[in-house]
């Protein structure tokens, strides 16, 4: 049976998805949530919650997809604890070092790769089932055919958001809340700041995407196993809705679309990913929707106040002279394969003075299952005749019959690791202090041909630059395509290719590049988008067969320097950092761009966009997406006693014509002047 995947963001939303037939809810703790302003479930809250669930016949899952610094790794692994002892289905992980603690703690507790790991390829998920996960989440940035592909090439369980708020940003891939406020998507507190008026010829609120609805095509995902509703931060009755609407488009019924599309909506909402059009996806909430949102909640409340059936329930009533009467029923459901009730009643027929009772009349008594997990199945009943049992007497057989306890309980007997969580954790790394090694990020070939003259330790470069003329190949780290999706059988091809050329380094931004790189033969470089911020996660890329890694620059300076990695560690030191990677691109609505560079070519339509205090963020093509960048460039150069602290330090280059001034200065010590940022190196976010 295909998994209804609903979002409790607390204990009426829990009720509300229980009593509409979702089949699994997802929950956040109080800590490390990737929505940590929902009500989310106390230790004591989520133990009631999974019993609630099993009884059932409902998996939960728990949400700890945020990333983890080294610090919070003890009351991390605490966490993981308390939801193995409460029974959980899975948990839902971002950080690669959490999830290889979550292993360690409790081997058989399931887990679930989170969208926020950028798992958009089949690479991708073959990397995850390498890692011992059982369901990877899919972005919501794929398209209907893109989902096929990976569905036929794994043996994984797929989920997918059908419905709900759509990040315009690649899942895993914005940085904007934590560049511009300090406040981290990767960690939970996520502004949406592209919710703000961002503008381009004259358009307003490009960067606001419709909701997501592809509830009425879900017959469509034969090879899905779990429907993902969007919406933890969401009431009761938009979760009621939702789960009511999936589970009539899967049972082949009509559902109230336009109830749907009311009880929330930015405009309306899209298909235009699934499609693979990317049109007709820019709205904002406006006051039409606030109305009608408030019209459309009238009435929902009824449609959660009762227990979904989800039980076909099989009565035998037994009636006899001078024996106790005596019910038993045979059950079984969606998501469990059966089961036996046995109800005994201490009573006694007595004999009827007036009309006596029949076996219809017990039968009808006996149906009448409203409210409760069943609904009839075979109802049958042994009666001597010239008998009477009172209506009354019958209900409280049937009430008993249908709040027996042992109905639909999922037992697990995890196995909780015996080591001592101390002995699981990093020590922090010694301090570092040695020669500074810069590497060079280049976007055109006008940078990667300037690059090549200065002693740069390695060149990252996107592959559709590189050709067999190139010279220093062993100095060139090979870039794939940002997004692998619509693109991978092409990449791998190119990448075979240029490592005949003599290409031998590849720069791996998500598990995906990590694994077509391996694939063909290529070193394996850690890039900055595998958002690496504690010691454990370097520890799984070293494992997976990295070479070195350049830390998340999400993290303070401090932090970052006390990750203790097997293998050496860099930072970004210099550039315009992305605020997001996105598929649509903001300046063409969508449209397809008739300056479309192959493997991120780097010499494409770069453009601008302004936010809302007349800010110029530039819009760099990558080939199959854009860049957004932040509007004020990184700079470190005067801060040499932060940069000792690694190994290596990553200048990026992206709309700068001429670099060597750059790299003179960071060789010189150079004061900057102007405008400029530090980025999170100092401030951090939270």
């Amino acid at each position: 049976m295909k998994e209804i995947l609903a979002p409790c963001g607390g204990y009426e939303s829990l009720k509300a998805a229980l009593n509409t037939g979702a089949n699994a809810v997802y929950v956040g703790m109080k800590s490390f949530s990737a929505r940590k302003n929902a009500e989310n479930f106390s230790d004591e809250e989520l133990k009631t919650a999974a019993g609630e669930c099993h009884k059932r016949g409902v998996s939960l899952y728990v949400t700890l997809n945020t990333l983890v610094y080294d610090s919070e790794l003890e009351e991390f692994a605490q966490c993981i604890r308390t939801a193995a002892e409460c029974n959980v289905d899975g948990l839902i992980l971002q950080d690669l070092g959490a999830a290889a603690l979550a292993k360690e703690i409790c081997p058989e507790l399931p887990r679930h790769a989170s969208t926020q790991m950028t798992l958009n390829s089949i690479s991708g998920v073959k990397a995850a089932e390498k890692l011992g996960y059982t369901r990877v989440v899919l972005g919501r940035e794929l398209s209907k055919d893109e989902i096929d592909e990976i569905a036929d090439n794994t043996r994984l369980q797929l989920e997918v958001f059908v419905h709900g708020a759509l990040c315009v940003s690649v899942s895993g891939q914005c940085y904007m809340s934590s560049l511009f406020g300090g406040r981290s998507g990767n960690r939970g507190l996520c502004a949406q700041p592209c919710r703000l008026d961002f503008s381009v010829d004259g358009r307003h609120n490009i960067m606001s995407l419709k909701d997501v609805s592809i509830v009425g095509r879900l017959p469509e995902l034969p090879r899905i196993a779990s429907f993902k509703i969007e919406g933890r931060m969401k009431r009761p009755e938009y979760v009621a809705c939702a789960v009511d609407a999936c589970r009539k488009s899967l049972d082949g019924e009509t559902y109230d679309s336009e109830r749907l599309a009311d009880i929330f909506s930015r405009g309306g909402l899209t298909e235009s990913y699934f499609d693979g059009t990317m049109s007709n996806m820019q709205g904002i909430r406006g006051r039409d929707d606030v109305e009608n949102s408030a019209s459309a909640l009238k009435g929902i409340k009824e449609l959660y106040k009762s227990e979904y059936p989800r039980y076909e329930l099989n009565i035998k009533v037994k009636i006899k002279r001078g024996e106790p009467i005596s019910a038993s029923g045979t059950y079984s459901g969606r998501n469990h394969t059966g089961g036996i009730l046995y109800i005994y009643e201490e009573m006694f027929p007595e004999e009827a003075k007036g009309a006596p009772l029949t076996a219809e009349a017990v039968c009808e008594r006996m149906s009448k299952l409203g409210g409760t997990p069943f609904y009839a199945g075979e109802i049958t009943a042994e009666i001597d005749d010239g008998l009477y049992v009172s209506a009354a007497v019958l209900n409280e057989l049937r009430r008993m019959l249908c709040s027996a306890k042992s109905f639909g309980d999922i037992p697990h007997d995890y196995k909780l690791s015996r080591r001592d969580i101390h002995a699981m954790l990093p020590i922090k790394a010694d301090p570092r202090n040695g020669d500074i090694r810069y590497r060079a990020e280049v976007h055109t070939a006008s940078q990667l041909r300037q690059a090549l003259e200065l002693d740069f330790d390695l060149i990252y470069a996107p592959m559709g630059l590189l050709d067999e003329n190139t010279p220093d190949k062993r100095r060139i780290a090979v870039i794939p395509p940002l997004i692998l999706s619509d693109c991978e059988e092409e990449t791998a091809a190119r990448l075979i290719e240029l490592r005949d050329m003599g290409f031998n380094k590849g720069l791996a931004h998500t598990l995906g590049h990590a694994e077509l790189l391996k694939k063909c033969e290529f070193n394996i470089l850690g890039g900055y988008r595998m958002n690496i911020l504690n010691s454990l996660s370097a520890r799984v890329c070293s494992d997976y067969g990295f070479w070195d890694i350049t830390l998340s620059f999400e993290g303070t300076a401090a932090v970052l320097a006390e990750i203790n990695s097997p293998r050496p560690v860099g930072i970004v030191a210099y550039g315009r950092l992305p605020l997001m990677l996105v598929r649509r691109c903001p300046i063409t609505d969508g449209k397809p761009c008739k300056r479309k560079t192959p493997f991120g070519a780097g010499e494409g339509c770069n453009r601008r966009i302004k936010d809302r205090q007349g800010n110029d963020i530039p819009v760099l093509c990558g080939g199959n997406c854009v860049e957004l960048l932040n509007p004020d460039t990184l700079i470190l150069s005067d801060k040499q006693s932060i940069l000792k602290q690694f190994d290596f330090a990553l200048l990026k280059f992206t709309v700068e014509d001429d670099i060597k001034p750059i790299y003179d200065m960071y060789r010189n010590n150079g004061k900057p002047e102007g405008r400029l940022t530090r980025g999170l190196y100092f401030r951090g976010a939270e």
